[in-house]
């Protein structure tokens, strides 16, 4: 419930330039610089410092966008309160989530969810696996999807999934045949992988390290969806959990091989909340499905669901 004036500052604060920010509340630049004029004028301080390139906060913009996340906190809260008295899920929640549990589980999920809850507005968001847990922890998300979590963590498990790292290859690969593949066997194969920023990578770098097994990196992209494009029509191969192409292995577009290295090569995702943060009944509805959802495909995938202090996991 946050005036107009500071809605639009704290668009232009998170877009970076009154240019962004307009584009995405589809208004005029000129009606947002009036409006943050007018909202400097009544706190008598200067709130953006305005550059060639980009726009950024003075200490006074950064004092008033924590009061304005803080509101419109306490807004969701109120609309939350006001939910549970009605019974009818209504607001928005925003989930973050890594690729690979995108393309299949989520967009099937949410697309099922809105249609039961057409109330509820959805905010997805496609991250790594370190950039949704930030912004899990700073309020910007209500749920996360994130990968491969340490054993200490801050936050509220409510389900997962675990499934061992595959080679995806594709069906005309002579590695497509095999039950099972040592990460040995692969020394010298050249292999298309995901950049440094998903935690995949660190994890294939990991173990081809333990194994001291050399592969040759022949593209390096910043897409999971790019990868298995690439293995599709080459004889390339790539490194992921089955989920991340359960569709493309069930069309029999792709082959998932798993490695025969599971002590470190488990991979496993989470569906998380933060402890302590209150959760409106459309947040809560979600999450249930979500929970529910990643139980059943475990089990369909061969994994043995099994409930833990009132969370459901999936094991392989």
């Amino acid at each position: 419930m946050l005036s107009t004036a500071m809605l639009y500052f704290r668009e232009t604060a998170r877009a970076g330039s009154l240019r962004r920010a307009a584009e995405q509340l589809g208004v005029a630049p000129s009606a947002i610089s009036r409006q943050i004029a007018k909202l400097e004028g009544e706190l008598q301080a200067a709130l953006l410092d305005r550059r060639a390139n980009r726009t950024t906060l003075t200490p006074a913009g950064e004092l008033v966008l924590a009061h304005a996340e803080q509101a419109l906190q306490s807004s969701e809260a109120l609309r939350g309160a006001l939910q549970e008295l009605s019974g009818e899920p209504v607001g928005t929640v925003r989930i973050g989530s890594i690729e690979g549990m995108v393309g299949h589980f989520l967009a099937n999920n949410l697309a099922r969810f809105q249609k039961r809850h057409p109330q509820v507005k959805l905010q997805a968001s496609v991250v790594g696996s370190r950039a949704v847990l930030e912004a899990l922890q700073e309020g910007r998300i209500d749920i996360a999807l994130a990968f491969n979590l340490p054993e200490r963590h801050a936050f509220r498990e409510h389900a997962r999934l675990e499934q061992p790292l595959c080679a995806i290859v594709a069906p005309t690969h002579p590695l497509a045949r095999r039950r099972s593949v040592s990460f040995s066997e692969l020394e010298g194969r050249r292999v298309a992988l995901p950049d440094r920023s998903f935690q995949i990578r660190h994890l294939v770098d990991r173990i081809a390290s333990k194994t001291q097994v050399s592969l040759e990196l022949a593209i390096e992209t910043g897409t999971l969806d790019m990868a298995k494009g690439l293995v599709r029509n080459s004889d390339l191969i790539t490194f992921l959990p089955r989920y991340a192409a359960l569709h493309e292995v069930s069309n029999g577009d792709l082959c998932a091989v798993p490695l025969q290295e599971r002590d470190f090569a488990a991979t496993a995702a989470s569906l998380l909340t933060m402890p302590g943060r209150r959760q409106s009944p459309a947040t809560r509805a979600l999450l249930e499905m979500l929970a529910t959802s990643m139980g059943r495909y475990g089990a369909g995938s061969g994994a043995a669901p099994r409930s833990d202090s009132g969370n459901t996991r999936v094991r392989k």
